[in-house]
């Protein structure tokens, strides 16, 4: 599992994929603080999560932490499953396709050239291919603007 920093800013931004986070036991999450958990209801002092942050109550007192998702390879390729209308065969074969073409305007470098993990690399073809989005090595962008 990718527990770089370079990952988790790309997990950041992609608030597309935030967004679709419906938190189970073992999900994979970072804390604002870089810590790099494993969400268990009930602990870290969160016993639930919305939108992507960790509600705490106590005492009339609400508190937010902002939890980023880290997706795993498993659940990336089932992303890139949903509403493809494509059988897994179908979107590994679109993914291996797509490996090997240049990544985004502006470079000549194929995704396996640029990203350093399968998560990562996972994770810029369901941006591009569901959000229309790259990874500019600081934030996505549309394909058409990068």
């Amino acid at each position: 599992m990718d527990k770089s920093s370079r990952y988790i800013e790309m997990c950041k931004g992609a608030r597309e994929i935030q967004e679709t986070w419906d938190h189970k036991t073992g999900d994979i999450f970072a804390t604002d603080a870089g810590e790099v958990l494993f969400w268990v209801p009930g602990q870290y002092g969160a016993p639930e999560i919305k939108q992507g942050f960790g509600v705490t109550r106590s005492d009339k007192v609400v508190t937010l932490a902002r939890y980023t998702w880290l997706p795993r390879y498993s659940q990336l390729i089932e992303a890139a499953q949903e509403n493809s209308g494509g059988s897994f065969r179908d979107v590994t074969f679109h993914f291996y396709t797509w490996l090997e073409a240049t990544y985004g305007s502006g470079t000549k470098k194929r995704p396996k050239e640029l990203f350093t993990s399968n998560e990562q690399v996972w994770l810029a073809y369901v941006m591009e291919k569901r959000y229309g989005k790259v990874w500019t090595g600081e934030e996505w962008l549309r394909a058409e603007d990068n």
